[in-house]
């Protein structure tokens, strides 16, 4: 009998490293998933479905210029909440342009033991992910590079039904401004981006596209990282909502706002007008 060719070989070989990661990522109750784009997008690729998985939209997790001198603002939100089958696919993009670039990265605190995700090392304006979990839980991590310094969590929460008691059928809202004022811990944060004022090629907040679960994190806080002055005002809005629109937001001031009413709003920024965002609302 003639032996197998080496196509027929390397296949062999292929099938068991399949077969081993399938295990494996079973094993951890962690799934990867590869959406054509990490966007706020309904679509998913055939071999998404396949993996079990249809994140319907992705987050960017930035890392802010000059993160390596920063605290527990390094990573913007530096704290997210994710809701399963709604946004809970996310992926890390790094900003940190001193000295020519700095290297990061995002790792789990539980890698290697089990691994939800881990970036490796990300080189200046590359972007690592996107990752998927399917899981609720709380999932601390903190950059390689900078242990001490640069930490974030991903929480991650049931999807529709987790929180039966907060949908809403009318409309009410609630927007404050302040100084250095915290996010709710129910909430969703959203960071105006040091240098907005000046890069125009940056939506200047971040995320820039946000998808929130009524009763779960449907109250945001922006929190201007700028040095300059800021605003967010809403452009379009669902039929039935009623919400205000920020005032100045100064350096480290915050504007908070709640969402009960499912539906799309976008909105910009009056003084510096390439700055959009956009958030999509959904029922709990």
């Amino acid at each position: 009998m003639s032996k197998p060719k080496g196509s027929v070989g390397v296949a062999l070989a292929i099938a068991v490293l399949i077969i081993i990661a399938v295990t494996s990522v079973g094993y951890y109750q962690f799934v990867l998933c590869k959406p054509t784009s990490c966007a706020t997008s309904t679509s998913t690729s055939a071999a998404t479905t396949a993996a079990g998985c249809t994140p319907p939209a992705c987050v960017t997790i930035q890392i802010v210029d000059g993160a390596a001198l920063l605290t527990n603002t390094a990573y913007s939100p530096d704290v997210v909440t994710l809701v399963v089958g709604v946004n809970n696919t996310f992926e890390f993009h790094n900003n940190d342009s001193q000295s020519g670039g700095v290297f990061h990265s995002a790792t789990a605190d539980s890698c290697p033991k089990a691994c939800p995700f881990d970036t490796g090392i990300i080189a200046y304006n590359t972007t690592m992910g996107p990752f998927t979990i399917t899981v609720p839980g709380t999932y601390a991590y903190y950059c390689e590079v900078h242990p001490t310094t640069m930490v974030g969590k991903v929480i991650v929460v049931a999807g529709s039904g987790s929180s039966s008691s907060a949908a809403s059928s009318t409309s009410t809202t609630s927007a404050a401004s302040s100084k250095g004022a915290a996010p709710p811990a129910n909430g969703f944060a959203i960071s105006i981006l040091k240098g907005a004022s000046s890069d125009q090629s940056s939506p200047g907040y971040s995320p820039a596209n946000a998808t929130l679960v009524v009763g779960v994190n449907n109250t945001v806080t922006w929190t201007n990282n700028d040095v300059l002055g800021h605003t967010v005002t809403f452009t379009t809005v669902p039929n039935g909502a009623n919400v205000a629109s920020s005032d100045l937001i100064g350096p480290n001031g915050t504007f908070t706002q709640t969402f009960t009413v499912p539906g799309t709003y976008h909105y910009y920024d009056t003084l510096y007008n390439w700055m959009k965002g956009t958030i999509v609302v959904k029922s709990g």
